[in-house]
């Protein structure tokens, strides 16, 4: 799980760059990482419990295995 500026947890496959913007990632079904960068975190979580549920696998896990 990646963290925030403060050190705290923001979730899986979410991470704040030293920008301060947050930072959402999850790899498709494909094979084929997604990323998206957003200024607040609720706007990275809506996206990726959003992209993730339809095209993805799981948040960082292959669709290879």
């Amino acid at each position: 799980m990646g963290k925030n500026l403060k050190g705290r947890e923001c979730g899986k496959g979410i991470y704040q760059r030293k920008d301060g913007k947050y930072s959402a990632r999850y790899y498709a079904k494909d094979g084929k990482r997604k990323e998206k960068y957003f200024d607040t975190l609720p706007e990275a979580k809506n996206w990726l419990a959003d992209d993730s549920m339809l095209k993805a696998v799981h948040p960082f896990e292959t669709a290879y295995a």
